[in-house]
C-alpha cells in the first residue's frame, strides 16, 4: 500500500481487472526440403518469394521445396518457415550431412599448367555450379603480374575484382560466391583469358547411381539434434506443416514420413499437416494408400484430426523449363488456408468455387470424375478438381480421422486457435490466488473473447449461451483440486460445421381453386 508523508492531491490508477485475450495467428507455414543453397537444419524465417530465393535459392530439378513455397505465396501466404535437410548418414550428428560445395581450379599460363587459383563456393549445394569464374587482364597494365577476375551467375556478371596480384588476391577478394585460396605456396597468376565453371555441387539427395539418398528420418530429424522438422521444436507461431519432398523417398518412405509428420503436429497440438500423395495414382490406388490396403496391405492406415490428404498433383507453369509441369498439391493448398483465414477466418472450410480456387494452377495430374470422387470422400481424402465454369477447386474439406467429431479441417483448425488463444491469454493466472475473484475474472476474460469469435461466425448459436459457456466454480474446483495448486477452466463452443453436402428437395405444386 502507498504511504503519504504529506498533505496533497493523489493520483493512482487503478486496474480494470480486463486482460484482453488476442487471437493467436493460424496461418504461418512450415516446410521441410531440399534446396540448392542455404542453412541446413535450422529453420528460417521467410516473408515472400524473393527472401526465399535469396536464402535458398530458386527452382532445382528433382526436389519440390521452392515449388511449395513459391505456390504457398502465390495462393496467398504471407509468412512460413524453412528448413533445408539433405541425407545424414547419422540423423543425430548433424556433421555427417552428405551434401557438397561446388569447387573448381584456375590454371596458370604455364606449359603444362599448373594449378593457380582454388574457388569454392560460398554455399553447399548445386546452386554452385552455376558459378563461373573469368580471368581478364587488369585495367592498370603497368601492374607486374596483375589480373582481374570476374564471377558470373548462371551467365550473368556479378562481380568484378580489378588490379589484382597474386600477393594480395587473398584480401582484395571479398566475394559473395566464392571463396578463394592459392593453389600452392608461390603459384602464379592465372591465365589471362581462361575461365572455369565450378563443378561438384551436392544437394544430399541423390547418390553417385543417380538414385535417391533420402530416408524418413531425413525428414523427421532428431529432436536434440534439432534437424528435419524437430528444428521447429523452437518455433512457437507454425500452423500448417508440409514435407514436398518426401515424396523421393523409394519403398514405404512416403506413407511412413506422412505419419511421422502428422504424428509431430498432434504433439505439438498447436500446427496441422497437409500429406501429398505420391505421383500417377489412381483413385482405387490412392485409397488403397490411405486405408493401408492392397499394396500396403498390413502397414498403418492415416488416422489423424491433425491432417488432411489432398489427391491429385497439380499442374503449374514451370519457371525453371517454361513448360507445364506436376507437382505436389501441398503448397498450393496451404496457400489457400493462409488465404481463406485471412478473409474468411480459421473456421471457414478452405475449399469451395471460391475459398478454394487455385490460382497458380493451370491444371491437374488426371481429371477426377463423381464417381470416383464419390469414393474417395468417405475415407476423408480431399479431392482436388476441374469445373469447367470453376477452374481449378480444393472440392474436399476432410481430416484423416476416423472419429467423426473431428472430420472436419476448420473445426479441427478452429479448436487449435481456441486452445494456443485461450493458453497464451490466461498465462497470469499463474501463481494468483485460486479463490472465487480469480474464478470471476478468468471466466470475463475468456467469455469476451469467445464473444468476439461467436459474432464473427465462427459459433453456431443464435445467441452466447447457445455458442459457449465457460464453467469455472466450486464444483470443478473443489478443495482437493485447490489444495493440489490446480485451477480448471472448463470451456464448451459449438462448432459450426461445413455444409458439405448441399440437398435441394423439389417437387410439383397442383394448384388448386
Amino acid at each position: 500500500m502507498t504511504e503519504y508523508l504529506s498533505p496533497g492531491v493523489y493520483v493512482e490508477e487503478k486496474s480494470s481487472g480486463v486482460k484482453p485475450i488476442e487471437g493467436v495467428g493460424t496461418s504461418t507455414g512450415a516446410f521441410v526440403g531440399i534446396a540448392e543453397k542455404g542453412p541446413i537444419g535450422q529453420a528460417n524465417f521467410i516473408a515472400n518469394w524473393t527472401q526465399f530465393v535469396n536464402t535458398y535459392g530458386a527452382f532445382t530439378a528433382n526436389a519440390y521445396l521452392a515449388y511449395t513455397v513459391y505456390q504457398f505465396f502465390s495462393e496467398g501466404g504471407t509468412r512460413c518457415y524453412v528448413v533445408r535437410t539433405c541425407h545424414y548418414t547419422d540423423i543425430t550428428t548433424p556433421s555427417t550431412k552428405t551434401t557438397a560445395a561446388s569447387t573448381g581450379t584456375m590454371n596458370d599460363d604455364a606449359t603444362p599448367p599448373v594449378a593457380s587459383l582454388r574457388f569454392t563456393a560460398t554455399d553447399i549445394g548445386t546452386w554452385g555450379d552455376k558459378i563461373s569464374i573469368e580471368a581478364k587482364a587488369a585495367t592498370d597494365t603497368a601492374l607486374t603480374g596483375g589480373f582481374q577476375l570476374v564471377v558470373k551467375f548462371s551467365g550473368n556478371v556479378q562481380e568484378s575484382f580489378d588490379n589484382l596480384t597474386m600477393t594480395n588476391v587473398i584480401d582484395k577478394v571479398k566475394s559473395a560466391y566464392v571463396s578463394i585460396e592459392k593453389a600452392g605456396a608461390t603459384p602464379n597468376a592465372p591465365k589471362i583469358g581462361s575461365s572455369l565453371t565450378l563443378i561438384g555441387g551436392n544437394n544430399g539427395d541423390i547418390g553417385s547411381d543417380g538414385k535417391s539418398t533420402l530416408a524418413v528420418a531425413d525428414f523427421e530429424g532428431d529432436a536434440k539434434a534439432m534437424n528435419g522438422l524437430h528444428a521447429f521444436d523452437i518455433i512457437d507461431d507454425i500452423n500448417i506443416v508440409a514435407i514436398p519432398d518426401s515424396l523421393k523417398i523409394t519403398s514405404t518412405g512416403p506413407r511412413d514420413t506422412i505419419i511421422k509428420g502428422y504424428s509431430y503436429c498432434q504433439n505439438r497440438k498447436d500446427c496441422f499437416f497437409i500429406a501429398d500423395p505420391p505421383f500417377g495414382f489412381s483413385p482405387t490406388t490412392i485409397k488403397n494408400y490411405k486405408e493401408a490396403q492392397g499394396d500396403w496391405l498390413g502397414q498403418n492406415g492415416f488416422n489423424s484430426s491433425f491432417a488432411a490428404l489432398y489427391y491429385p498433383w497439380v499442374i503449374i507453369s514451370d519457371p525453371l523449363t517454361g513448360g507445364k509441369t506436376p507437382v505436389p498439391p501441398s503448397g498450393a493448398v496451404a496457400g489457400t488456408y493462409a488465404h481463406t483465414d485471412s478473409v474468411r477466418g480459421v473456421h471457414k472450410a478452405p475449399a469451395g468455387i471460391t475459398d478454394g480456387y487455385l490460382d497458380s494452377a493451370s491444371g491437374i495430374e488426371r481429371i477426377i470424375t463423381k464417381s470416383e470422387h464419390d469414393i474417395l470422400n468417405q475415407p476423408g481424402i480431399d479431392v482436388i478438381r476441374s469445373f469447367p465454369s470453376s477452374g481449378i477447386v480444393v472440392w474436399g474439406a476432410r481430416t484423416l480421422s476416423a472419429d467423426a467429431e473431428w472430420k472436419y479441417i476448420n473445426i479441427r483448425r478452429l479448436f487449435l486457435f481456441l486452445e494456443k488463444s485461450i493458453d497464451k491469454g490466461t498465462q497470469w493466472v499463474v501463481f494468483e490466488p485460486n479463490s472465487p475473484a480469480l474464478w470471476g475474472s478468468v471466466i470475463r476474460n475468456i467469455t469476451a473473447f469467445l464473444l468476439r469469435v461467436w459474432r464473427d461466425g465462427a459459433l453456431f448459436g443464435s445467441t452466447p449461451e447457445e455458442a459457449f459457456y465457460v464453467k469455472v466454480d466450486a464444483e470443478n474446483n473443489p478443495p482437493e483440486v485447490r489444495d493440489a495448486g490446480q485451477l480448471i477452466i472448463e470451456v464448451g463452443v459449438a462448432p459450426v460445421k461445413p455444409a458439405e453436402f448441399v440437398i435441394i428437395r423439389i417437387q410439383q405444386k397442383t394448384l388448386s381453386k
